[in-house]
């Protein structure tokens, strides 16, 4: 290691992260040398970002735009490199980041599922560190495993996600009827099905918002 390299701690970006309504959703070390260190909306991102310029001005993709800026300038003050799950050429493989973290896994449906935020998991971005930082335990079991009714299985109301896959088009097309409004305002159901989804709830500006850019909605 560099011997003028400043040392960072998962506390310092844990804190960084707070305060702009963001928490750690997941960490693992990348060939003994790198961190990646995951991003995702904490308990205050709703209110953090409807005070945002982004929120405001009304412009294509607000959270995506919000989050480039925010972890942006996360990034800079803690030395690292900022990826992200969107835009043109984004390339970063946050699915396969998910699950060597050791706090999210494929759930039955197919979705990922994570330890504290269930179905309703979302990563705005990542932080790479060319240092190994100190983590804490991963957790060690897939919730899944003790789920006894499995809900998520037979929660969609027009049943798109199926073993043979996601049947994306019938879902667009549900969700521009009426019986498809409350899935716009309150949520996906097989999202907020899961038990553990109960601890992540949106309110309904925030819920069309994400099921709007879902549907291609600028």
């Amino acid at each position: 290691m560099d011997p003028i390299q400043k040392i960072i701690k998962l506390s310092d970006i844990e804190a960084h992260a707070k305060i702009n309504g963001l928490e750690v959703s997941g960490s693992f070390h990348k060939n003994f040398k790198q961190t990646i260190i995951l991003l995702s909306p904490a308990y205050n991102f709703w209110p953090i970002f409807k005070k945002s310029d982004e929120y405001h001005q009304k412009i294509i993709d607000p959270i995506d735009t919000w989050s480039k800026r925010v972890i942006s300038n996360i990034a800079i003050k803690v030395s690292a490199e900022p990826k992200f799950p969107f835009g043109k050429n984004f390339g970063a493989p946050f699915f396969e980041w998910a699950k060597l973290s050791g706090e999210a896994w494929d759930s039955p449906i197919g979705m990922l599922i994570h330890s504290k935020m269930g179905l309703m998991v979302s990563y705005r971005g990542a932080l790479i560190f060319d240092q190994k930082i100190k983590l804490r335990k991963r957790y060690p079991e897939k919730p899944c495993i003790k789920c006894i009714k499995k809900p998520c299985i037979n929660a969609c109301p027009i049943d798109a996600l199926t073993p043979e896959g996601y049947d994306i088009q019938s879902c667009y097309d549900f969700l521009d009827t009426n019986r498809g409004e409350n899935c716009m305002t309150n949520s996906c159901k097989v999202r907020t099905s899961c038990p553990i989804s109960v601890a992540v709830k949106y309110n309904s500006e925030h819920s069309l918002l994400h099921m709007n850019a879902f549907k291609g909605i600028k």
